[in-house]
């Protein structure tokens, strides 16, 4: 079943339902985004501290049975490609070589794009090992035109160098240049008390769903996430003025992606 949502900038459309059934139901060569946030093959039952949904990540035929599935999620998603579309896996330390494979089985070497690397961080650290703070989001594109925009963002200077050709800017941490965007992007993490956090476990920000979506999107292209979750990937592409369909399995989580979405939607104005 779904619902459809409109915003100021686009429309949105929810499906509870199979990720690989859903996407078999949608029109092909329409999206140019498909963003892929699987489950990351923790072996946990995936809970929300302050009881909100859950979801299921456990695999009882190891790495196997979820490499199967992430295989059928890509092979369901590649169809649904525009051909100046890109796909976004993202995964963690877990199985993100794995699901980087299985793009270059589906999509071949040559149409890798970026392996970008969400740093953040959190608290937790091993024992016996480095601190494990960031996710892999590798992007293939479709075909040999994808789209892309550069984006730009502040580079912090250790001083402030006397090169009359660099434009120094300065804000509350120090000053900084405008730089070409590079692949290693340091946005926090959501922690239970921000405003924005809805309660669902594993819940990407904003900041980061937007990033990618201007990245590689226009105004009124179509986005498509078949594991939305709680919506971010939806509420994101709605903001940034682009179409948008989510697929979750979880009702609990679809409910919590349609409440989202309504608390985002701006009243129309009257002429």
């Amino acid at each position: 079943m779904s619902r459809r949502h409109v915003s100021n900038a686009g429309k949105v459309v929810v499906h509870h339902g199979d990720a690989i059934e859903q996407a078999a139901n949608m029109a092909p060569g329409r999206a140019q985004l498909v963003y892929l946030d699987p489950p990351f093959f923790s072996g946990k039952l995936r809970r929300n501290r302050a009881g909100g949904p859950a979801y299921e990540d456990r695999w009882p035929g190891g790495m196997a049975e979820y490499l199967a599935f992430l295989r059928r999620l890509i092979g369901a998603a590649k169809p649904l490609l525009a051909p100046t579309g890109v796909i976004a896996l993202h995964l963690d330390w877990r199985a993100s070589h794995h699901g980087r494979l299985e793009l270059e089985q589906a999509f071949g070497h040559e149409s890798f794009v970026n392996e970008i690397i969400w740093a953040y961080k959190t608290g937790g650290a091993g024992k016996r090992f480095l601190a494990r703070k960031h996710d892999t989001i590798c992007v293939y594109a479709a075909g040999a035109t994808w789209k892309f925009h550069p984006q730009r963002e502040k580079s912090y200077l250790a001083h402030r160098y006397g090169f009359s050709n660099i434009e120094i800017h300065q804000d509350e941490r120090g000053p900084y240049t405008w730089a070409n965007m590079r692949d290693v992007w340091e946005i926090p993490a959501l922690r239970g008390n921000q405003r924005e956090a809805a309660g669902y476990p594993t819940q990407k920000p904003l900041a980061l769903m937007t990033r990618i979506i201007e990245c590689f999107s226009d105004p009124g292209d179509l986005v498509v996430d078949l594991c939305c979750g709680s919506g971010s990937t939806l509420v994101a592409a709605a903001q940034c003025g682009r179409n948008a369909i989510g697929v979750d399995a979880s009702a609990d989580a679809v409910a919590m992606a349609r409440q989202r979405l309504n608390e985002t939607r701006t009243p129309t104005r009257r002429p």
